[in-house]
C-alpha cells in the first residue's frame, strides 16, 4: 500500500513505471482493445502508479485504492475530463456527470432535490411498474437477450421517475438499440486520431445517427413538457426552472444535456449491473435459493414497494457484491488542473489520470476478492474501508444517485425473482464487453415462471432444484472464465 504523498519522497512523473508491451506509435492501444480487463489486471504488479500510452498520449493509471481515493476526494486538482469524458459529450454535452468543476456545484444544487430520499416511496412504485412493463412480456420457457431487456427496464424507469412520462415500447426499443450502438462505437474511437472519427465510414454514420435519434427523442420529451398544462415535480421541472425575471435558468442545450445524462447514465450503468446480477444468481444455485426464499417471505405475493426494501437484505447484498465485482463504469479519467504530488511523484498539470472501480473491487482490501460472496455485505460484518468501494465515485463528484440506483436494482431484482427463475441458454458464448461500461455481452437466458413450481418450498429443496437446473453451458463457462466465478 502506498504511503501518504506528504511523507513520500518526490520524484518526476517520468519515474513512474511504464506498462510493458507498448508499441511504437500505437502505445498500448491494441492491448486495451484486445483484452482491456486483462491489461488492467496486469498493472498493479507494475506499481501503485503506472504510465501507459494511448497512441502518442501518456496516461497515468492509479492502481492503489488509497491513491484513487485521494484523487476522488480532490476535484479541484483532479477535475472531470480526459478522453472518455470527451467521447461521450456529443450525447450528454456538459451534463452533471461530465461538466467541469466550475459548473458542477450550480448544476448539482439545482438537481439534488430530485434525489431526496423523501421521494423514494413514490419512486419505488414507478420503478416496480417499469420492471413489470418489460417482464410481463416474457414467456414461460422463452429466451431473452438479457442486456437488451435490462436496458429497456432502465429507460422505462428513468422516463417514469425523472420525467413523469411513459414512452411507447417501440420508442424504448429503438432507444435501447441506439444506446448500444453509441457505447460500442465510442469504444472504437478510443486511441485513434480524431480525424478518423470524421470520415464517412459505416461505423461513424451509425454513431452519428444513434446520437441524433437519441437527442431528438429526449428533446421531444422536453418539448412535450413545455407544452403541457399539468403540474409536475420531477427532474424536468428542476431543469426548466425560471428566475425572478421569468428567464430560463439553463440554456436549451444544457437542459438537453442533463436530460440525456439521466437517461443515458442508468441505461449504461444500472442495466449492465443487472445483467451481471441475473447471471450471478443463475450461476450460484444456493444464492438463487436464498434470494427466492427472501423475496417470497418479504413480498408474500405483493408488488415490491419502498416498504419492502429494508427487509430485502440478502437481495441488497447480491446487488452490492455484483457492483464490487462487475462495476458498470470500470474505468474513468480525470485531468490534473495544477501540478501536484501523488504517491511520491510530481504530476504535471494537464496529465490525464485513470482509475478503475474494477481494480479496486478486486484488490487485497477484500478477502478472497475473486469469489462472489454476497455475505461479505452482511450488516453484522465490518464495513470495508471507504476507498474500497468507488463504483459510485467519491468526494464532491460522487454519483448523485448513490442511494437511488441501489433502490432501483433491489426493486428490479425482487420483482423479477418473485415471478421468474432464469437459466443461461446452453452454449451461449459469454464474454465481458468492456466498452464505456462493462456488460455481459451475448448473455441469453431462459425465463421460467415460478408459480406452482418452487414458491413456498423449503430452502434446501429450492437450492437442490436450482442446482439441478444450472445449465451445463454455465458450468463450462464458469470453469473456463475466471471472471464468472
Amino acid at each position: 500500500m502506498a504511503r501518504s504523498t506528504v511523507d513520500s519522497a518526490v520524484h518526476s512523473d517520468e519515474t513512474i513505471p511504464m506498462a510493458p508491451g507498448g508499441l511504437p506509435l500505437l502505445g498500448h492501444t491494441l492491448r486495451l482493445r484486445r483484452d482491456p480487463l486483462g491489461f488492467l489486471d496486469s498493472l498493479p504488479a507494475v506499481g501503485d502508479l503506472v504510465r501507459f500510452r494511448i497512441g502518442p498520449k501518456h496516461v497515468v493509471m492509479v492502481c492503489d485504492p488509497e491513491l484513487a481515493g485521494q484523487v476522488l476526494g480532490d476535484d479541484r486538482t483532479f477535475d472531470k475530463g480526459g478522453p472518455l469524458i470527451e467521447l461521450v459529450k456529443p450525447l450528454v454535452s456538459d451534463g452533471l456527470a461530465t461538466c467541469p468543476r466550475s459548473r458542477h456545484r450550480r448544476y448539482r444544487r439545482l438537481i439534488q432535490p430530485v434525489f431526496d430520499a423523501a421521494r423514494f416511496p413514490d419512486y419505488a412504485d414507478r420503478l416496480t411498474a417499469a420492471t413489470r412493463s418489460v417482464t410481463d412480456g416474457w414467456r414461460d420457457g422463452g429466451a431473452i437477450d438479457v442486456p437488451a431487456e435490462m436496458r429497456r427496464i432502465s429507460i422505462h424507469a428513468a422516463v417514469r421517475v425523472l420525467f413523469s412520462g411513459v414512452l411507447a415500447p417501440s420508442v424504448v426499443d429503438r432507444m435501447a438499440d441506439d444506446f448500444t450502438t453509441f457505447l460500442v462505437t465510442v469504444a472504437q474511437r478510443v486511441g485513434r486520431p480524431p480525424i478518423f472519427d470524421r470520415l464517412p465510414s459505416p461505423d461513424n454514420r451509425r454513431h452519428d445517427k444513434a446520437i441524433g435519434r437519441l437527442r431528438n427523442t429526449i428533446q421531444q420529451v422536453i418539448d412535450d413538457r413545455r407544452s403541457s398544462r399539468g403540474t409536475y415535480d420531477d427532474l424536468l421541472t428542476a431543469l426548466l426552472t425560471t428566475n425572478a425575471e421569468g428567464q430560463q435558468e439553463l440554456a436549451d442545450d444544457v437542459i438537453l444535456g442533463h436530460a440525456a445524462t439521466f437517461i443515458a447514465a442508468p441505461t449504461a450503468t444500472i442495466a449492465s449491473v443487472m445483467g451481471w446480477v441475473l447471471l450471478m444468481v443463475a450461476s450460484h444455485p444456493d444464492i438463487a435459493a436464498r434470494l427466492h426464499a427472501e423475496v417470497d417471505t418479504v413480498l408474500a405475493g405483493a408488488a415490491a414497494d419502498f416498504g419492502h426494501v429494508a427487509e430485502l437484505k440478502f437481495t441488497r447484498q447480491i446487488i452490492m457484491e455484483t457492483i464490487r465485482m462487475y462495476p458498470s463504469v470500470w474505468i474513468m479519467t480525470r485531468v490534473v488542473t495544477a501540478s501536484t504530488r501523488l504517491g511520491g511523484h510530481v504530476i504535471p498539470a494537464g496529465t490525464v489520470l485513470t482509475y478503475s472501480p474494477y481494480l479496486v473491487g478486486r484488490s487485497a482490501l477484500y478477502d478472497n476478492p475473486e469469489r462472489f460472496d454476497p455475505d461479505r455485505w452482511d450488516e453484522s460484518r465490518p464495513a470495508p474501508p471507504r476507498h474500497a468501494s468507488i463504483a459510485f465515485g467519491g468526494g464532491a463528484r460522487q454519483c448523485i444517485a448513490i442511494q437511488a440506483a441501489p433502490l432501483e436494482m433491489i426493486l428490479a431484482l425482487a420483482t423479477i425473482a418473485s415471478r421468474w427463475r432464469l437459466e443461461v441458454v446452453p452454449g451461449t458464448p459469454l464474454r465481458p464487453r468492456a466498452t464505456v461500461n462493462l456488460t455481459a455481452r451475448g448473455l441469453r437466458m431462459r425465463t421460467f415462471l415460478r408459480a406452482n413450481r418452487d414458491v413456498g418450498r423449503p430452502l434446501a429443496d429450492m437450492a437442490d432444484i436450482a442446482r439441478k437446473n444450472a445449465s451445463a453451458g454455465t458450468r463450462r463457462l464458469t470453469r473456463r472464465k475466471p471472471w464468472l466465478i
